[in-house]
């Protein structure tokens, strides 16, 4: 594999900090993260809800509320140029056309009084610049890449008369209808059964790879991003706690709650065991982190030093980056179950290989 983050990236994030302010204080959503991704890569971000993946996404592309929310410090240099500074006008001309999000929840993604043809060509129009029958004859195109049926039909269909699966290739086609050079796709298949999940992931790769498109996706399940992501970041209140390869994630995961993600998958390939190995706990409030390390809690191997010092997410091999005082110290093996398995398959418990992998 071409080794092209020694090129410039397309997105690098300098200590973003995005804050929620409520009536017990603030949430720190986004609590100094930093992190590149290049031209063409597909890059996995993976934590529990709560742990600021979506608030994350949603910075990037400043759709951060203003009456309850703020983007505190950082920078979010696109192709050099800082998203942060930019005017409002600006910002819309980057948000759905240099970079397109799929959204969470496709029922709430999509307005249910207008129809697919009046969303997908409004977008369309909006940053292609060209007239009614060119933008139709475009949208009907962005179905067929998403290879939806009857595509003239579907543009004067509501969102209510299609199926779930359906409508998350709607937002796809959306997403990808003016040519984006980076996707985020934020829990694109959460609500979708266990094929569709997996022809929409193999949907996403294959456009990417036609259009050398880089994509950001967020999950909860390490799984998925198995057979998907050449990189992987693991969140956790609010931070990145685990970077690095995908391979070296699930082969050599240097952080407790990386190893606690992979113990608590499920494997239909794997020899049957009396019962999987979760997290314990609840993830920490964001407004009175603990201190320390905010793992240290739910930690089994928390030292006296985890309680009062916060580690730092600094490198231990290579690429891979881990924020843990005893990173490189611990068998963390045996608690990762399957991992180094959904590594060496390119697959996890609904994901096909991906053909062509690289990473």
């Amino acid at each position: 594999m071409t080794d092209r983050r020694a090129a410039e990236p397309l997105l690098e994030i300098k200590d973003l900090r995005t804050g929620f302010w409520t009536e017990a204080g603030l949430v720190r959503a986004v609590d100094g993260v930093s992190m590149t991704i290049a031209n063409g890569e597909r890059l996995g971000i993976v934590g529990e809800s709560g742990s600021g993946k979506s608030a994350l996404a949603a910075s990037l592309l400043r759709l951060i509320g203003p009456t309850s929310g703020e983007i505190l410090c950082g920078e979010i240099l696109y192709r050099g140029r800082d998203l942060l500074a930019l005017s409002e006008d600006q910002m819309r001309s980057v948000r759905g056309g240099e970079i397109g999000m799929i959204f969470q929840d496709p029922i709430t993604a999509l307005d249910p009084v207008f129809t697919i043809g009046d969303q997908l060509t409004e977008t369309i129009r909006l940053h292609r610049r060209v007239g009614r029958r060119e933008a139709r004859d475009l949208a009907i195109q962005a179905l067929t890449d998403v290879q939806i049926q009857n595509p003239a039909q579907r543009l004067d269909a509501y969102p209510h008369q299609l199926s779930g699966g359906m409508r998350q290739r709607i937002v796809i086609a959306i997403a990808l209808s003016c040519q984006p050079s980076l996707l985020i796709a934020d829990e694109p298949t959460t609500a979708l059964d266990v094929t569709t999940q997996a022809q929409i992931l193999d949907l996403i790769g294959r456009l990417a790879d036609d259009r050398g498109m880089a994509v950001i996706l967020i999950t909860h399940d390490l799984g998925v991003v198995a057979g998907f992501c050449e990189t992987v970041h693991v969140m956790y209140a609010g931070r990145i706690i685990e970077s690095g390869p995908a391979a070296a994630i699930y082969h050599r995961t240097q952080h407790p709650y990386s190893a606690g993600l992979l113990g608590s998958l499920a494997r239909l390939d794997a020899a049957r065991q009396e019962r999987l190995s979760p997290v314990r706990g609840m993830p920490p409030s964001l407004i009175d982190r603990p201190s320390g390390c905010a793992f240290h809690p739910r930690c089994d191997h928390a030292a006296a030093r985890c309680r009062v010092e916060s580690p730092e997410l600094i490198s231990h091999g290579g690429d891979q980056l881990a924020a843990c005082h005893l990173a490189g110290q611990l068998d963390l093996a045996g608690l990762a179950g399957g991992g180094a398995g959904l590594a060496a398959s390119g697959a996890g418990p609904i994901i096909p290989q991906r053909s062509g992998a690289t990473g």
